[in-house]
């Protein structure tokens, strides 16, 4: 994958000030997720692919191994597309004070494998495969991730499930980047994304915003974080709403 492919992370004005603020993005674990079936559905088909005569035990001790796995892993979701999508604005850009923040895929893995040089952690990234995995009865393990960083614990194979997705959730597209830490205590990992002005290409604002929000990010970003650089659009798509 080209490492110029363009990244969207949508969120609330409140979470792209906390950004701009620390510097750091937010690597969210995976046991939080609003979906409860994130990971399960290549469970359900990882099980199918056991012998007839497994035991009950070692069907058991798979699931446990996906439900430890949700405890360590760490994920930053992005959605992968070269234009910023309408379903994307909906869903989770909720409410007319949003923002899509816009990188690249290269981006990303620089400030990942940076974090993970520096941590007793294994990371991987890649595209979600959206599927229907139960009904085709067999886990899908094609390459859907790269390993940039392999430490002892090795990452175990079970990482695969966090990139299988039903197909309802195809209009995400999308990428991630997981970190697997073993024995993690933490909610969430902060990592450092260091120079904003390289980080970020872009700054579009919900096209259901008023038109003063534009303005007021871009002086923001100018007065109070000297980044008057990074550009703030209003979304193209406003021209489909009456604001």
């Amino acid at each position: 994958m080209s490492k110029n492919k363009k990244l969207w992370r949508y969120m609330p004005l409140i979470q792209l000030l906390d950004f701009l603020q620390t510097k750091e993005l937010r690597f969210t674990k995976a046991d939080a997720f609003e979906d409860i079936q994130e990971g399960y559905i290549g469970l359900e088909a990882i099980l199918t692919t056991l012998p007839e005569d497994a035991t009950d035990d070692l069907r058991l001790k798979t699931k446990q191994a996906i439900e430890n796995l949700n405890q360590e892993c760490f994920v930053s979701c992005w959605h992968l597309s070269s234009s910023e999508s309408l379903a994307m604005w909906k869903v989770y850009g909720i409410h007319n004070f949003s923002v899509a923040l816009v990188s690249n895929v290269g981006r990303v893995m620089s400030i990942g494998d940076a974090y993970c040089k520096n941590e007793p952690v294994s990371c991987v990234m890649g595209e979600v495969i959206y599927d229907n995995y139960i009904e085709d009865g067999k886990a899908n393990t094609k390459a859907i991730g790269c390993t940039i960083k392999d430490t002892k614990p090795s990452l175990p194979e079970s990482v695969l499930t966090l990139f299988m997705k039903a197909n309802a959730y195809s209009y995400e597209r999308e990428w991630r980047f997981i970190i697997h830490k073993s024995n993690a205590d933490e909610k969430a990992l902060a990592v450092s994304v260091g120079n904003l002005d390289e980080f970020i290409d872009a700054i579009y604002v919900s096209p259901e915003a008023p038109d003063w929000m534009v303005n007021s990010i871009q002086t923001l970003l100018s007065v109070q974080f000297n980044l008057p650089n990074i550009k703030v659009s209003r979304s193209p798509l406003s021209k489909h709403f009456s604001i």
